[in-house]
C-alpha cells in the first residue's frame, strides 16, 4: 500500500508502541503531520483517496482518523483497495468493525 510522502519538516514522529495509541493506529501506522490548518493523520496515498483524520491537535486528528477509518470500512465496495488492506491487517470483517 502506498503512503503519501509528506515533507520531514511537517511530520510529526509517533512511537506507535505506545500503549496510549490503540490497535489501528499501532497496526496500520498511519502518517501524521501540520500544517497551516492543524494536524493531519492519514493512510493511503493522498487524502482524497485515503482515510483522513484531522484535529487542532495530535490527540484530536487521530480519534476523527479511526472514525473516518471506521466509516470507510463500513461502507467500502468491492474495488476499495485501501479498505481491503485495512480489513486484511486488522483482521477484521465488513460488518465487524471495531
Amino acid at each position: 500500500m502506498k503512503q503519501m510522502d509528506i515533507p520531514r519538516n511537517r511530520l510529526v514522529e509517533l512511537d506507535y508502541e505506545n500503549d496510549d495509541f490503540s490497535g489501528p493506529v499501532k497496526d496500520l501506522r498511519p502518517v501524521v503531520w501540520i500544517d497551516e490548518q492543524g494536524y493531519s493523520c492519514l493512510l493511503g496515498p493522498d487524502p482524497q483517496e485515503g482515510i483522513l483524520g484531522t484535529g487542532n491537535s495530535v490527540k484530536a486528528a487521530l480519534p476523527d482518523w479511526e472514525q473516518q477509518l471506521k466509516a470507510r470500512v463500513r461502507t467500502a465496495g468491492a474495488s476499495d483497495e485501501l479498505a481491503q488492506y485495512v480489513i486484511d491487517t486488522l483482521r477484521i470483517s465488513k460488518d465487524d468493525v471495531w
